[in-house]
Parts: structure tokens; sequence; C-alpha cells
């Protein structure tokens, strides 16, 4: 398991976003498993979640292109902003960022290899219209992750099973008690910037699908 780095807690935790540490260790082990090509994130917002994706691929630079999908970038400093602390972690040539929406984005490539899914409101049937999107799209091998997973937001996981009922995809297990027992012994939850399930000492919305 691939555990991040003090240093990377201590950015990671104070940017503002709805992501617990657990989840964002899950994201990063999940994209280490990627093959080598495009890497896709929908829905960077502050570029918490970037954080752990761009943590990964800076371990295993060979593996291809990181782009940021985020349509409030057009505010330049909110851009800046992201750039800064991803390109800490990647050199500003190694990423890229995109104020467009995630359908225009999807149908611009062929042959991604990993995908972490956390664009919109997760309704009014997005989900669904990503996945379709983002369906032959993937590399065998390929990895698309959702955040609020198995939560509230129930199109999130409706859009996983449509891809898994499909025979083309198949569910990745996570340990999360790993995961947590890691974030809990080290006290790592504590101090982190987040809104998302307040209520819960260890959210853990994150589920994977990976194309057979």
């Amino acid at each position: 398991m691939i555990k991040p780095t003090n240093e990377f807690w201590t950015v990671f935790k104070a940017t503002n976003g709805a992501l617990s540490c657990a989840e964002a260790v899950a994201i990063m082990n999940l994209a280490a498993q990627a093959p080598e090509g495009i890497f896709l994130e929908l829905g960077s917002h502050r570029g918490k979640s970037s954080q752990a994706i761009a943590f990964a691929v800076s371990l295993l630079k060979e593996k291809g292109e990181l782009i940021l999908v985020e349509p409030e970038f057009k505010d330049e400093k909110w851009l800046i902003g992201v750039i800064t602390i991803v390109g800490d972690m990647l050199p500003e040539s190694g990423f890229k960022c995109s104020l467009e929406y995630s359908f225009d984005v999807i149908p611009k490539f062929d042959k991604i290899s990993f995908c972490f899914v956390d664009s919109g409101s997760h309704q009014d049937g997005l989900p669904m219209q990503e996945v379709k999107l983002l369906e032959d799209r993937m590399v065998q091998g390929g990895i698309i992750a959702f955040h609020d997973w198995n939560s509230q937001f129930k199109e999130v996981k409706e859009a996983s099973d449509y891809l898994v009922s499909t025979g083309k995809y198949e569910y990745i297990p996570i340990n999360w008690d790993e995961i947590i027992a890691y974030v809990d012994e080290n006290n790592i939850e504590e101090g982190n910037v987040s809104w998302h399930h307040t209520e819960l000492k260890n959210p853990n919305f994150v589920g994977a699908v990976k194309r057979i």
C-alpha cells in the first residue's frame, strides 16, 4: 500500500475540499494500479483529490499524462492555486488543466488509463452520461474510480453497476480495513479541512471498476 509523506499530508489537509484522508489513500493506490496512458480527473475542485492522483503519478512518471478537469478553472486565481499545489508533485509540463465540462472532455480521448469521477452534483443523469462516454474509451486494465460512491448520491453506484453489467468491467476491492488502520494509527485525519460526511470518523465513499 502506498503511504504518502508527511509533506503530502501537510498540504492535502490544508486544502479546502470534501475528501477524507482514508479516501485519498484509496484513490492514490487505485491510480497506481492503472496502466500507462491518460489519467483524467473529472471535478478537481480545489485540487484535494488531484494531489492524491498526482502523488501516485509522481512515483510512476512513465505512466503518462494527468489532465485535471474543472469548469471553475475559469477563475484564474482558482486555477493558479491548483497548479501550484499539484505542481509541487509534478512539473507543470506533466499535467494539464481544462475548464470544460466532463461530457465535453471525455470524447476527446480514445484510450484512457485512469479516470476519477467526481464532477457536478452526482445526479440528474450526469453519472450515467459520464460512464457511457467512458465505457469504450478505457484501455484494458483501465480504472474508473468514483467519489461519493455508495452514498446518498445513488446515481453514482448505479452508474458503476451499469458498467459491471456490460461484462466489460469488474469491481476492484478496496482494503478499507488496512487503510483506516493506517490513518487511525497515525492520527492522520485530525486537522483535515473537509466538509465530506463530517459525522463519520473516516468517510470511505470511494469505489472503482476495472476494464476487463
